[in-house]
């Protein structure tokens, strides 16, 4: 279902029922989808969501240091006297 913004700011509590019966609302401005209301997730708190990483992301020793924090620095600054934006 899409429906503008206006008609969604006067009927909310409408939208929140469609949503929570399961059906999927975007909500468009001049005709282009800009938002899309979705339920939250099932019976979990949004905390556990934060475990999904676990295992995908690695991070290595130091990767928050001031060093690395100017290696970073320097291979933009790199960039920036070739040209590259």
């Amino acid at each position: 279902m899409e429906v503008g913004i206006r008609e969604a700011k006067n009927n909310l509590s409408k939208l929140i029922e469609t949503v929570r019966l399961g059906e999927k609302v975007y909500l468009t401005s001049r005709g282009e989808r800009v938002a899309e209301l979705v339920p939250p997730p099932s019976g979990k708190n949004w905390r556990d969501a934060i475990g999904m990483f676990k295992d995908k992301i690695n991070l290595y020793p130091g990767w928050d240091s001031p060093e690395e924090d100017k290696r970073i620095e320097e291979m933009f600054e790199v960039l920036r006297e070739s040209g590259n934006k």
